[in-house]
């Protein structure tokens, strides 16, 4: 795949000033025309980790008697997270030397960027632009995940109701992290939403949609803020890698402006 090191931040400024526009691919349009299943990893990439990866191999392997296509997604408009440093533009070009390394591997992978910070608004201009795709589905962490059910985002209706299209034709695959939730809580979620624990909120077939993938124990704790953190402490270049894959760490190094 070609890339260009220079103009992400003319793209990022071109698609926040065109009102019209709520998705647009900004590396790699051409891969498969009609994936049985598009995989879905929507981060905030500040910056792109081993975490992310390990999503989007696990998420491979779940799916693997499918024809797949990746498309590594960044939101300009969280609704969750104030924008903070790295800029869009740089953690644009890391979403690409993350979809380098894939590609490199086999995969079939895109770079994206969308306005929209809700799944659900999400879900509908994706699926717009992917008409061919059968599956689509959303690759999360489990804090991610437990925050798309979270019925604040939804009042006055249930997330039962808000999401109904939106579970009709969506999965989610969750990996396991370290944090509030403890390993037992997040491998059982998917069964007890099966077993009616989350009723009237979260419908029970809904359970059967949701796939939870259990981390690799080197990757569990790694987080982007634990990264942003490490490089403002000077951690070293051989703990960086541990952190996220050596092209992304060397941008990082690199870096002039200090990105984070």
């Amino acid at each position: 795949m070609q890339r260009s090191d220079n103009g992400f931040l003319n793209a990022y400024k071109s698609f926040i000033n065109d009102k019209r526009e709520a998705f647009d691919i900004i590396y790699n349009r051409e891969v498969l025309e009609k994936p049985e299943v598009l995989l879905v990893l929507d981060s905030s990439f500040n910056p792109p980790h081993w975490g992310h990866y390990t999503l989007v191999k696990k998420g491979l392997e779940l799916y693997h008697q499918k024809s797949t296509q990746v498309l590594l997604l960044l939101s300009v408009n969280n609704a969750d997270k104030a924008p903070k440093p790295a800029s869009f533009d740089k953690r644009m070009e890391m979403m690409c030397l993350l979809a380098d390394m894939m590609h490199e591997d086999g995969i079939a992978v895109s770079v994206g960027i969308t306005a929209h910070g809700k799944y659900v608004d999400k879900f509908n201009v994706l699926r717009g632009f992917y008409k061919h795709t059968g599956i689509m589905s959303f690759l999360v962490g489990f804090d991610t995940l437990v925050r798309i059910f979270d019925a604040k985002y939804y009042s006055p209706q249930l997330p039962a109701e808000a999401l109904r299209d939106f579970m009709s034709s969506t999965e989610l695959c969750c990996l396991t992290r370290e944090g509030e939730h403890p390993s037992k809580t997040q491998l059982e979620y998917a069964s007890d939403i099966i077993n009616g624990a989350y009723e009237p909120m979260i419908p029970r077939n809904w359970g059967e949609k949701i796939h939870i993938m259990e981390n690799d124990e080197r990757f569990e704790s790694v987080s982007s803020s634990a990264i942003r953190k490490a490089v403002l402490a000077g951690c070293s270049f051989e703990t960086l890698e541990k952190l996220t894959p050596s092209a992304i760490a060397k941008y990082i190094a690199a870096s002039k402006d200090h990105i984070f």
